[in-house]
């Protein structure tokens, strides 16, 4: 019963051996070495070569245009519900469910950025979010409409999260702190822009006009997004 086993179990010939070590002999190795490597997968910029990509000033102008819905929502939701919504404490509440849709956006697009990469991320993101920023100013005839729409408009500007796993996947690992924060100083512009615009507002346009000037260009965001990232 046990004969095959004897024969399939027995030790190594003196030529087997021999035969293994050659394989493993340092020939084999440099034969190895001969094999054409592979190269890295995705990007990989230099900072010089950030400033000569098209993608870097696309991204630029797209993060500064979310800095504005982002100041809309966060810091004129007051002011801009006060007119039709005679309720301090509701208003308060908006505030408040608007910073928890922020906080659930910021985990929700970064797992879909993750899954189905920037450009879809940041297409479907600003699409949603520019329409619903130029009608705050008439869905806060109705409270409740009202606290929806700025807690849409909240939920899709937590794709703010993803600005560093954006610049990683269109520009590569190397230097992706000083890559990520010359991609965020367009915030500062942002911030200025918003104020000078905000001055406009009370003297040369009205609340609409200034709502449509911080919603329609989320809508040219997504198409840049779309067209211009992989």
């Amino acid at each position: 019963m046990f004969l095959p086993g004897v024969f399939i179990l027995r030790p190594p010939t003196p030529e087997e051996v021999c035969t293994q070590d050659d394989i493993l002999s340092g020939d084999s190795f440099e034969s190895v070495e001969l094999l054409p490597r592979a190269k890295p997968a995705g990007p990989d910029y230099g900072v010089k070569d950030l400033f000569r990509s098209p993608k870097f000033y696309i991204l630029y102008l797209i993060i500064l245009i979310l800095s504005l819905t982002l100041l809309t929502s966060t810091e004129l939701y007051k002011f801009i519900g006060i007119e039709a919504i005679n309720d301090d404490k509701f208003l308060n509440l908006v505030g408040a469910l608007g910073a928890v849709a922020n906080a659930f956006g910021r985990v929700t697009w970064g797992l879909i950025l993750d899954r189905f990469g920037t450009r879809a991320t940041y297409t479907v993101a600003f699409f949603i979010q520019g329409p619903l920023t130029m009608t705050l100013h008439y869905s806060k005839w109705n409270k409740w409409g009202y606290l929806a729409n700025l807690c849409i408009v909240s939920f899709c500007t937590g794709i703010f999260t993803c600005i560093a796993p954006a610049c990683q996947e269109l520009f590569g690992s190397r230097d992706i702190s000083l890559k990520y924060a010359l991609t965020l100083s367009a915030e500062s512009i942002g911030c200025v822009l918003f104020f000078i615009l905000q001055l406009g507002q009370q003297y040369l346009y009205g609340e609409s006009v200034f709502l449509a000037l911080m919603g329609a260009p989320s809508i040219l965001a997504a198409i840049l997004a779309f067209f211009c990232f992989r």
